[in-house]
């Protein structure tokens, strides 16, 4: 699965007033809305809460991957959003999380979001990739980061 085709640069934001997961999941919410990818912010807002609540989606060097299957989503999404440090959403190394990818499939697909997660996983794993990320300040240079 290519990720980078499941992203345009609308879906790529950059806030750094967003400082808690509220703020967080609702910003993605209307993002998610307003680009056609899903069919009710609030519903899908609920969708990653109730994921983040069985389990955080913190990862480490302050990297989220917050995922939602669910059926107001209509085609597989993926979101980036380099925000404020969220101190009350922390990775497995404690770290405030400021850089997220969030993972929008709809709830008939099959294990499409693990496939995913996986594939994002695997470039996370090497530094100079998160780097890039976080020094990021365009839509395009994120989309690049992808790509390369």
């Amino acid at each position: 699965m290519n990720i980078e085709q499941l992203i345009t640069e609308e879906l790529i934001i950059f806030d750094e007033t967003i400082r808690s997961k509220g703020s967080l999941f609702d910003c993605l919410g209307r993002r998610l809305e307003a680009s056609g990818r899903v069919k009710n912010s609030k519903k899908i807002i609920k969708d990653f809460l109730k994921r983040e609540n069985e389990t955080s989606t913190g990862i480490e060097d302050g990297f989220g991957i917050p995922h939602a299957k669910s059926k107001y989503v209509l085609e597989p999404t993926l979101c980036f959003i380099h925000s404020g440090r969220i101190t009350e959403y922390v990775g497995m190394d404690e770290q405030p999380i400021e850089c997220v990818f969030a993972i929008a499939v709809p709830k008939k697909s099959a294990d499409e979001h693990l496939e995913i997660l996986s594939s994002l996983s695997r470039k996370l794993i090497d530094p100079v990739f998160r780097q890039q990320l976080k020094e990021a300040v365009t839509a395009a240079e994120i989309l690049t980061c992808l790509t390369e």
